[in-house]
């Protein structure tokens, strides 16, 4: 019998789930190795593929038919630009209508139209039309640019496809809808084949949740920001766009609260609660002081941009009011809601509402001392909860350690608005505080990153970097630790 080590305390030592995988053969054969299965990761695939898409539109925009005057394009400004564009964040470094010329807004209008549908939805979508099959591997790519694998209800391999026409004609179709409103708006003020135009890009920019403004006139809207009309056919779009796929597919199946699913449910709830707050604590943040942007509007005006800028702060960078020049306590809410941002599967970026009201719940069952965290009655599994505080954890770490370090890099930036542009590339919401406008090319380059990760997700690009999808074999021995 062997005896134990005198420094080697009962229980100390590591618990083997499976014995047979500790003692079974190793083959170390080369003969029968798969490349392509060992390395293959849906989600790497799907993050060089964004990449790809936002190089070959940067090279696009660095055209000369691009630019009004090429000279002062640069290969930072079209990057910004292309990834802002594609991610639908609305971010700019140069006035959009000054700055590029007519094919250059047309490829940026056209990137983020397929940036909005997906790009795996709309190359998917195309390939289907022309009778060609879709790969199981396309398959499993599609699933993960629509929304996350591990939380998508009934959108499985089996009937993706069926559901793929169905994403594309409701994204179509409402942006059609918007932009004859839009288009006849603006008639009356521009010859038609310019209203149709703006009609188009607007419509496109605001359901994607991008901003672009493409307005030649001054002004936050293009000197339409007190236009009750666009304002509320643009936040239609907005609201529209933020819902996400997924539940406007729930909402054309059932037209009943109790039929809808759960996730239905959250996203719903959760939207109208954070828009209702958010209105309430915009109006009163900016008219209960002096330097309150909506101090010289009247009562029905200022509930108006309260409404419109609550609902674009967190899905895009449209805005009818200067936000450089809100107050430091707007600056700090404005940059929370932009923080959690639309829905999962939609065109929103942030943590996404449905992650807030997982870890919602899961604090407030903490709280009364349940061991179960539900919503609406239904019990959430304990891996989504997980996953929901990974991504709140990895977005919290994210934004402070680009604040760090852009603060580290801009010596003389304010803080407020370093934090609030932060918010926005990460959020892909894309208002501004001004301070793109005097930052460095380096800090440029950290808002395009947090560009692409806000809109790819921190557990999509920690699954392109690593696999942690892979099962440990084996589990560690149990013990507290003081917290509190």
């Amino acid at each position: 019998m062997n005896k134990r080590k005198n420094n080697q305390k009962p229980g100390s030592n590591i618990v083997r789930i499976s014995r047979l995988e500790s003692i079974k053969p190793i083959d170390i054969s080369i003969k029968n190795f798969d490349f392509k299965k060992q390395f293959y990761n849906p989600s790497l695939t799907l993050f060089l593929l964004y990449v790809s898409i936002i190089i070959i539109e940067t090279f696009l925009l660095l055209l000369p038919q691009s630019s009004v005057d090429p000279g002062e394009n640069s290969f930072v400004k079209s990057l910004f630009t292309a990834t802002s564009s594609f991610t639908l964040t609305g971010l700019i470094v140069e006035n959009t209508n000054e700055f590029w010329t007519p094919v250059g807004k047309a490829i940026i209008v056209f990137f983020i139209f397929i940036g909005g549908i997906g790009f795996m939805t709309s190359s998917s979508f195309i390939l289907k039309l022309f009778g060609q099959k879709i790969s199981l591997t396309q398959q499993i790519l599609l699933r993960e640019s629509i929304a996350d694998s591990r939380s998508l209800g009934n959108l499985q391999i089996g009937n993706i496809m069926s559901i793929l026409g169905l994403i594309v004609s409701y994204s179509v179709f409402v942006q059609i809808i918007i932009a004859i409103l839009l288009t006849l708006i603006l008639i009356p003020d521009m010859n038609v084949s310019n209203a149709i135009f703006q009609g188009i890009a607007h419509s496109i920019s605001s359901f994607n949740g991008a901003g672009f403004i493409f307005f030649k006139n001054e002004g936050l809207l293009g000197g339409y920001e007190n236009n009750s009309k666009i304002l509320l056919t643009i936040g239609t779009g907005l609201f529209l766009g933020s819902l996400g796929y997924l539940v406007f597919l729930d909402l054309f199946k059932n037209l009943r609260w109790q039929k809808f699913s759960l996730n239905s449910k959250i996203v719903l709830s959760s939207t109208i609660f954070l828009n209702i707050i958010g209105t309430i604590m915009f109006l009163i943040l900016e008219s209960s002081s002096n330097t309150g942007v909506l101090n010289h509007f009247s009562t029905g005006d200022s509930i108006k941009h309260s409404v419109f800028n609550t609902i674009s702060g967190r899905t895009a960078g449209f805005s009818s009011v200067p936000f450089n020049l809100i107050n430091p306590s707007t600056v700090i809410w404005c940059s929370a809601l932009m923080f959690i941002g639309g829905a999962s599967a939609s065109t929103a970026g942030g943590i996404k509402v449905n992650t807030f009201m997982v870890i919602f719940a899961f604090i407030k069952s903490t709280i009364t001392g349940s061991s179960n965290t539900s919503i609406f009655g239904r019990k959430i599994p304990e891996e989504q909860v997980k996953r929901c505080i990974t991504i709140a954890t990895l977005g919290i770490f994210t934004i402070i350690f680009s604040l760090i370090l852009v603060s580290f890099i801009e010596k003389n930036g304010d803080t407020n608005s370093i934090i609030f542009e932060i918010c926005s590339a990460f959020g892909t919401v894309g208002l501004s505080s001004g301070f793109i406008k005097v930052a460095t090319n380096t800090s440029k380059i950290i808002l395009t990153l947090l560009m692409i990760l806000g809109r790819i997700g921190p557990i999509s690009m920690i699954l392109a970097l690593g696999n942690i999808n892979n099962p440990k074999l084996f589990k560690y021995a149990e013990e507290r630790v003081t917290i509190g």
